[in-house]
């Protein structure tokens, strides 16, 4: 007899990892692309302990007459 709470050790083309945040816990989930969904077990989430906002955008420097586009060279 298989035990359901168990993982496959491989996964068909098209499963996905779902994580949901909800509040102070996080909801995790393997969907397989039959539509099964298999529940893992929740966990806390982690608070950010960074005190400055990063971007993953780069400042833009305003300098007159710069090229906008700068051409990568072989």
């Amino acid at each position: 007899m298989r035990d359901e709470s168990r993982l496959p050790k491989r996964f068909p083309e098209g499963t996905k990892y779902v994580v949901e945040s909800n509040g102070t816990m996080v909801r995790r989930f393997v969907e397989l692309p039959n539509g099964r969904k298999i529940a893992l077990p929740s966990r806390k989430a982690l608070r950010c302990g960074c005190a400055e906002r990063v971007s993953i955008v780069p400042e833009q420097e305003s300098v007159v007459g710069s090229p906008s586009v700068v051409p990568i060279a072989d």
